[in-house]
């Protein structure tokens, strides 16, 4: 639970951009997999990035970049689709 609550508070893992819409971008990923618990929604960073993204936002309405390669951010995803 601390790990946790040290993942979410890293200020890296957050996404970054002035347009919403277009230009948010993940400058670096959660280290650590995130409960999918605690994972309401998600979107799609732009496709304009250097790296893709994809953006998780907790139940506690903190949005987390995370690695959409990996396979703990694949089954948040698919559970949520």
């Amino acid at each position: 639970l601390v790990l946790l609550a040290v993942a979410l508070q890293t200020s890296d893992a957050g996404p970054y951009g002035a347009n919403v819409e277009d230009s948010i971008c993940c400058q670096d990923y959660i280290r650590h997999p995130l409960p999918p618990r605690f994972v309401k929604e998600f979107y799609w960073t732009s496709k304009s990035c250097r790296k893709p993204g994809v953006v998780l936002i907790t139940i506690k309405n903190r949005d987390i970049c995370a690695d959409p390669r990996m396979l703990w951010v694949k089954k948040i995803l698919h559970k949520l689709a």
